[in-house]
């Protein structure tokens, strides 16, 4: 552990993103508070034996909360956690033992990093060009249960569009200021209403089974139904189907394999 005026000394003056505590009387003060979403996620107090993957962990709040109660905790973000802030909050609290790869969520894949009990994807999806392909790669990763909160944009829309599944494409506000982009982020692509994200969810084999709508935010709580990757879309999403070599004559209409 860190002598915590060293640490405070670490911590002051940089952009964080999530306001925590890093250990008892060092604060990040960032400009968001992820205490209320941690709670609402209504994960067990005990997670000994649990295997925990935090998708786009950013400063590493949710990371280092699972590990309090146990949980086997891999962390994946874009930056490398030297530069998110998650290195420094680790270097600070101790806790070693937290892998954190630096991958993109579009290349995440299960090799090498295997599956897991629980997946979380927060506040991420919205943030990249490819969303379905960016819950598709998450999907792969969990064994039972995924959690994905988001942007939403029901309140926008008026009914009955929003209850349709739709999305909204953010433009950039560096080029289109005035557009209703969040925030003015440069970073954000994408609006979804809270039934397009349940279909996107349901699509990748699970089952919804609780949904928490509030302001422009949605949580969806879902568990894996389908077992096997055949049963959804994401080969036909994704996937290449396997060269069948013609016959030796191409005038043979039996030389042919159309899929």
């Amino acid at each position: 552990m860190v002598e915590k005026e060293l640490a405070k000394r670490l911590v002051q003056g940089r952009p964080w993103h999530h306001d925590f505590e890093i250990v008892p009387g060092v604060r990040t003060y960032g400009f968001y508070n992820p205490t209320d979403l941690w709670n609402e996620l209504r994960l067990p107090p005990d997670l000994s034996g649990v295997s925990l993957a935090d998708v786009g962990a950013s400063n590493g709040f949710y990371s280092f909360e699972a590990r309090k109660r146990g949980a086997r905790v891999v962390a994946f973000d874009f930056r490398h956690k030297d530069n998110s802030g998650f290195g420094l909050a680790q270097y600070i609290n101790g806790m070693d033992d937290i892998e954190h790869h630096m991958v993109n969520v579009l290349d995440l894949a299960v090799e090498p990093y295997g599956r897991f009990d629980i997946v979380l994807v927060l506040g991420l999806l919205y943030h990249v060009s490819d969303p379905y392909l960016a819950l598709a790669n998450c999907a792969a990763l969990c064994k039972e249960r995924l959690l994905v909160e988001s942007y939403c944009i029901d309140r926008l829309l008026p009914e009955p569009l929003a209850s349709e599944p739709l999305m909204r494409f953010i433009s950039d506000p560096a080029r289109f200021p005035m557009q209703g982009q969040p925030n003015d982020d440069r970073s954000n692509f994408w609006g979804f209403t809270s039934f397009c994200l349940q279909r996107m969810v349901e699509d990748m084999g699970f089952a919804v089974k609780r949904q928490r709508l509030w302001g422009d935010r949605v949580l969806l709580d879902a568990e894996r139904a389908a077992t096997r990757e055949d049963q959804t879309r994401c080969a036909l999403a994704y996937g290449s189907l396997p060269h069948v070599p013609r016959g030796e004559s191409p005038d043979d209409p039996e030389a042919w394999t159309l899929f």
